[in-house]
């Protein structure tokens, strides 16, 4: 459920007001971030000036399948404004996009009303738009935790920095009694002190 401001809640619930809830739009470059907003003109939000820019957010949709969810992000393009920081940034590729809104009567308000992450997955960029493909920061399909602890397998690279096996083998399964087999137990990567009962993740 969102969690609204007060002043965002009383604007919500009036029956007519002058205050607009505005789209904000982040785009974090490597040289530094374009900030846009989705109104007629340009606003300041935590001491940042953020353009006035036509953009539409599509709609966030499940899947059927077993693939990550994603939004396509439509910006205008006839200015050609974004063309080339996005250019710079090779299609800003794996690039962060925050969308936040805010309400024009609590702008002082250091937090948006609401906060969103994504990274870009695509971009297609043509003389009317540039359409970034929205996806999760984290896929779901990576695994989670991200380390194990494992009793007999060794996660290093054989003959790699961490593992810094000698030996004349080619070849080593990442097994203790492999390690010991080629007088590398000092340095094997298992964890030998956890019980019997299973895989221990953290």
């Amino acid at each position: 459920m969102i969690s609204l401001s007060a002043v965002a809640k009383r604007e919500k619930n009036k029956l007519s007001t002058d205050s607009s809830f505005i789209p904000l739009l982040e785009i974090k470059l490597p040289e530094d971030s374009a900030r846009i907003c989705y109104n007629t003109e340009d606003i300041i939000w935590n001491g940042e000036l953020w353009q006035a820019f036509p953009f539409e957010l599509g709609e966030i949709r499940e899947q059927t399948d077993d693939s990550d969810p994603n939004v396509a992000l439509t910006i205008d393009n006839t200015s050609q404004a974004l063309q080339y920081m996005v250019e710079q940034a090779e299609g800003a590729n794996g690039f962060q996009v925050i969308i936040r809104v805010v309400n024009t009567e609590n702008l002082s308000a250091p937090e948006p009303e609401l906060e969103e992450y994504f990274v870009v997955t695509k971009t297609t960029v043509n003389q009317q738009s540039i359409t970034f493909t929205l996806g999760n920061e984290y896929s779901s399909r990576t695994r989670r935790p991200l380390n194990r602890y494992m009793k007999n397998n060794c996660p290093f690279k054989y003959k790699g920095i961490r593992c810094g096996c000698q030996s004349a083998e080619s070849t080593c399964n990442h097994t203790l009694t492999d390690c010991r087999a080629r007088n590398n137990s000092a340095r094997f990567g298992g964890f030998q002190g956890i019980d019997q009962k299973g895989v221990y993740v953290h």
